[in-house]
């Protein structure tokens, strides 16, 4: 088991390097997936701040303020056309 949980989360870096790269490079294939895991960052936060323990409630607004800032980000107008191939601002 810990050996498949390696293995995947090590699966989903990967998928997150390359969909920074594509974003980087201004194609819009690697926005779905970067959102998608700030949703998940963003659920999994608002846990570890319910869970009520000291370093626990510290780490989850710290990475609640991270995702919502990163996918606020990413919807962006700027950010939009530049991964969407159209090159206007508006």
């Amino acid at each position: 088991m810990s050996l498949f949980l390696v293995l995947f989360l090590l699966g989903v870096a990967w998928v997150l390097v390359v969909c920074c790269r594509a974003l980087l490079a201004g194609r819009r294939s690697g926005r779905g997936p970067v959102v998608t895991w700030q949703l998940f960052q963003i659920i999994g936060s608002v846990a570890a701040i319910g869970s009520g323990t000291g370093i626990a409630v510290t780490g989850g607004w710290a990475a609640l303020v991270i995702a919502v800032a990163v996918g606020g980000l990413l919807m962006t107008p700027s950010v939009v056309a530049a991964t969407s191939g159209t090159g206007s601002e508006d």
